[in-house]
């Protein structure tokens, strides 16, 4: 059998767990910025299909039988774990986002007995022909698209502190005229946009090849709240909708060929309010 491990694959599933310390992972965050090989990597194993199980195979000797039917045992101790095991086999197989406690027990499955091979392969898809047959879904294997999550973990670092100053009228005006650019949406408006928030910069990221804008806010009661727009490829509209993720609240939707989204931990109903005020 070929292998088709990766050297960094335990550094990238480890990172896709939150288990890496913060200077290992703040390394590996600039080395994807710049490394698409490796981009492309963390993006297959978190989607899974073929590279899942060589991926796992790089855990070996860090996972011992006994620590690995430990975690078996806590992963399908969880409802949601135990219903995915349970389920009856399907071609594709809808899961909220990368969840450790299903990695846990997928490893475990893999490393003692190879069955998460077969499961995998009948959950996920065997061939890219399956793949293309599921094109009308938002994504297999995680329902949340990853750039949410990585807005998510980076707006977790932001506090009010991070957004004390207040850009000077020119300096926001630059940075609105290049996000607008570069996205190719005006975003000029960006600073009246929501009139009890306090309009604090818009700073322009790459996110797989897309170029994803973050426009900040300070809410004088909720704190940081961030309006972001990415290019949404196959240009469906989406409704709003809201979600949790890492202790935040998000409310994302997509018009025009744009994903867009409201994130902070103000209530469900504050942030839904204010994007009917820009969905609109």
């Amino acid at each position: 059998m070929t292998d088709n491990s990766h050297p960094d694959d335990a550094r990238l599933i480890a990172h896709l767990e939150g288990r890496l310390p913060v200077e290992e992972r703040e390394a590996l965050i600039a080395r994807l910025s710049t490394d698409d090989s490796l981009r492309m990597r963390l993006d297959r194993i978190e989607r899974g299909g073929p590279i899942i199980a060589p991926a796992f195979e790089a855990l070996k000797a860090d996972a011992p039988r006994a620590r690995l039917e430990s975690l078996l045992s806590a992963a399908i101790a969880t409802d949601e774990t135990r219903r995915v095991l349970e389920r009856p086999r399907t071609r594709t197989l809808r899961m909220p986002r990368w969840q450790p406690g299903l990695v846990a027990a997928a490893t475990a499955l893999f490393l003692l007995g190879g069955v998460v091979g077969a499961a995998l392969s009948g959950w996920i898809g065997s061939d890219n022909s399956e793949m293309a047959d599921s094109q009308d879904s938002e994504m297999l294997v995680r329902a949340p698209e990853g750039w949410r999550q990585a807005v998510a973990e980076y707006w977790s670092l932001t506090t009010a502190d991070t957004l004390a100053l207040v850009p000077t009228p020119e300096r926001a005006a630059a940075e609105l005229r290049a996000a607008s650019a570069k996205l190719g949406v005006d975003l000029a408006g960006a600073p009246e946009a929501f009139p009890n928030l306090s309009f604090r910069g818009a700073q322009l990221f790459d996110f797989q090849g897309r170029p994803l804008v973050q426009i900040a806010y300070l809410d004088p009661v909720h704190g940081p709240i961030a309006y972001c727009v990415i290019a949404k490829p196959d240009k469906a509209d989406l409704p709003l909708t809201t979600e949790e993720m890492d202790g935040f609240t998000i409310v994302h939707w997509a018009s025009n060929g744009q994903a867009r989204l409201l994130i902070g931990r103000a209530p469900a109903e504050h942030l839904q309010a204010l994007a009917r005020k820009v969905a609109s």
